[in-house]
């Protein structure tokens, strides 16, 4: 076998092995069934980056989903977080009128990467909801420094 042909083959496997990494970044979380479940429907809005596009804000990953008028999908996301935060770090929660209207979560390092999970509801203007879902090296106070910095 060629020299080329062994260089393409080794480049072809680290890249899909790096594409199988970024494929598994929210495996073993419950909010991956939000984004699954989801992710395609009319009312929804899903954007998933991965480090190629990110370079500038040093993060691995980011995923997020935006879903309007849709009071079920709220209690579903809600849920899944719930699940997901009994092996948090850190907790944070907004409550209003009695409902968690915002959620910060730091989960644990994987692959030497810091894990946040940040969620916020608002009523009005109309009802929508964001779920966030981040990967990077960054110290978690840097990403959320990097997330409210005003350009």
């Amino acid at each position: 076998m060629s020299n080329f042909k062994k260089s393409y083959i080794l480049i072809a496997i680290f890249a899909l092995s790096g594409f199988a990494m970024q494929v598994n970044a929210q495996k073993g979380l419950n909010i991956n069934e939000v984004f699954e479940t989801y992710g395609k429907k009319k009312n929804a809005v899903m954007v998933s980056l991965t480090n190629e596009v990110l370079g500038d804000y040093e993060f691995s990953m980011f995923k997020s989903i935006n879903i309007k008028n849709d009071p079920s999908a709220a209690d579903f996301v809600r849920e899944k977080i719930s699940m997901d935060e009994k092996g948090a770090k850190k907790i944070k929660q907004v409550v209003s009128n009695g409902i968690v209207t915002s959620i910060y979560l730091h989960l644990p390092q994987r692959h030497e990467q810091n894990r946040l999970i940040l969620f916020n509801e608002q009523f009005k203007p109309e009802r929508q909801l964001i779920l966030i879902y981040i990967e990077s090296k960054n110290d978690t106070d840097d990403i959320m420094k990097i997330l409210l910095k005003k350009k």
